[in-house]
């Protein structure tokens, strides 16, 4: 009796450690667009900020130009997993003091990033200059936010288009 419930429990451990749970693949979307990826990052990230959504509340943007490589990158951290976060200031709390940081650009090298350890990110749109007023987009990460930043800058898109 006992041989055959180690058995089957070795069995089920096995089956267990074997299935994957469900992991959604990085969300790629790439097109070019109209305008200055310093501009488009900016509108961005301050339609972003101002989103009341709270899967975007969720979030923390770090915006960085890099200068080298002629782009802009827009980083969306969850801040449930950022360290540092404590109940007086995190979004689950309705009573929290927030910090919300202003969409201008951090000034960085592209090579600056390779050498950080950071943690992962929720998505990242990177804005690119192909030309004088040619960018090119590139979203990568989660489905559902990054599908409403990629709203947002269709939307600044638009705005700086009328604008012009």
């Amino acid at each position: 009796m006992t041989k055959r419930m180690i058995v089957i429990l070795v069995l089920i451990l096995a089956a267990c450690t074997s299935i994957r749970g469900p992991k959604e693949q990085p969300w790629i979307y790439e097109e070019p667009i109209a305008g200055n990826h310093v501009d488009l990052a900016r509108c961005v990230v301050a339609r972003l900020q101002a989103d009341s959504r709270w899967s975007i509340r969720m979030l923390q943007f770090s915006n960085r130009l890099y200068q080298d490589i002629d782009a802009s990158a827009i980083y969306a951290y969850d801040t449930r997993f950022l360290p540092g976060i404590f109940a007086r200031n995190s979004p689950t709390n309705p009573d929290a003091v927030f910090e919300y940081v202003a969409p201008n650009p951090g000034i960085r090298s592209c090579h600056q990033d390779s050498a950080e350890v950071e943690p992962a990110y929720a998505f990242v749109l990177m804005i690119k200059n192909m030309s004088d007023n040619r960018t090119m987009a590139t979203l990568k990460g989660n489905k559902h936010v990054g599908g409403i930043a990629w709203q947002h800058l269709q939307t600044c898109v638009l705005t700086r288009a009328k604008s012009s």
